[in-house]
């Protein structure tokens, strides 16, 4: 058994001699070897080996360690498509929260639904430009899908999913030092992908701006809903399938985020602005905290109480709390 681990480090030492530690530590072993002492043969064997293979330590040492590692083509343009599918992250990047909310509860009864439900969040962008206009401005393509999952339910059915593919361009405003850090120009589409009569879907451009007081940031965003065909009929397959949208949504939101030390606060307020019985709004809170024993990972508390929740809820009210986790905030 002696014989087999000495011969296994031999063969590991005898891969190169170009490094001369190596070279040392290899003919240190052998003289112990010959000795009989396979003890010390062994402690100088594991050294030659570990200094010939230069095992990397950091994440980027063994990323470039991966790379020194592929066998190359002839031809450049291959080699930078193989290393980036397997090393590159293609510049993907965290966009809206990205969280989990294995329980809510929702105190508004809905005929044909269980109360309680999972639901998740997945959100990222791809950066698609920068600077085009010469504003230091950066180019977006963002993806969002908000997923509604009856887990309480035996079958688990998604009740609903809504899905928001946008482009967006970013402008941070430097010109001067003031509250105003920041604006956005984006086209957002939503939907949730289901036949009628339980289609739901509308396309908006916005304006989002950020300011900044003290430690607090102050999100404004206003819409402007682009206009569909009116259907003659609520079984048409195409057309508008909530042109009442506006009167629940109404044409703006406000989100104020603050951090208090490793706790993150974001409160979002929207209204349809109409000062009379037809008023609807909806109040959105929660409270992101970091989990101790799990790294990069924040645990969540949720409250929902309004219109809008969901896009096939759009027009119901709904009062829900959730308790979860995020790995983005």
């Amino acid at each position: 058994m002696r014989a087999i681990i000495v011969s296994f480090f031999l063969i590991f030492s005898t891969l190169s001699f170009a490094d001369e530690n190596a070279d040392i530590a290899y003919q240190t072993a052998l003289k112990y070897e010959k000795n009989g002492n396979f003890k010390e043969a062994m402690i100088w064997y594991k050294k030659a080996a570990t200094t010939t293979l230069h095992v990397p330590q950091k994440q980027d040492d063994i990323i470039s360690f991966g790379k020194n590692s592929i066998e190359g083509s002839d031809d450049n343009a291959t080699n930078d498509t193989l290393e980036r599918i397997i090393f590159s992250s293609f510049d993907i990047k965290p966009y809206n929260s990205n969280y989990l909310l294995p329980f809510t509860y929702d105190f508004n009864t809905k005929g044909g639904r269980s109360n309680s439900e999972t639901k998740f969040q997945l959100s990222f962008k791809k950066q698609l430009g920068s600077n085009i206009l010469g504003m230091h401005e950066k180019l977006y393509l963002g993806y969002t899908q908000i997923s509604w999952w009856q887990t309480s339910q035996s079958s688990s059915p998604f009740r609903e999913t809504n899905y928001q593919p946008e482009i967006f361009i970013e402008f941070p405003y430097i010109y001067d030092y003031t509250a105003l850090k920041g604006y956005v120009i984006g086209l957002l589409h939503e939907s949730n992908g289901r036949s009628v009569p339980y289609s739901r879907s509308w396309n908006r451009v916005y304006l989002k701006a950020a300011f900044q007081y003290k430690d607090s940031f102050i999100v404004p965003r206003i819409w402007y809903r682009l206009p569909e065909k009116t259907k003659s009929s609520p079984l048409q397959s195409s057309g508008d399938d909530n042109p009442d949208i506006d009167e629940f949504l109404g044409y703006g939101d406000l989100r104020i985020v603050y951090p208090y030390g490793v706790n993150l606060f974001s409160l979002l307020v929207r209204n349809n602005l109409r000062f009379n019985a037809q008023n609807k709004g909806a109040v959105e809170f929660d409270w992101t905290f970091p989990v101790r024993s799990i790294k990069d990972m924040y645990g969540k508390l949720y409250y929902f109480n309004g219109y809008g929740d969901s896009l096939i809820d759009y027009d119901k009210k709904v009062q829900r709390i959730g308790l979860g986790f995020a790995i983005t905030r």
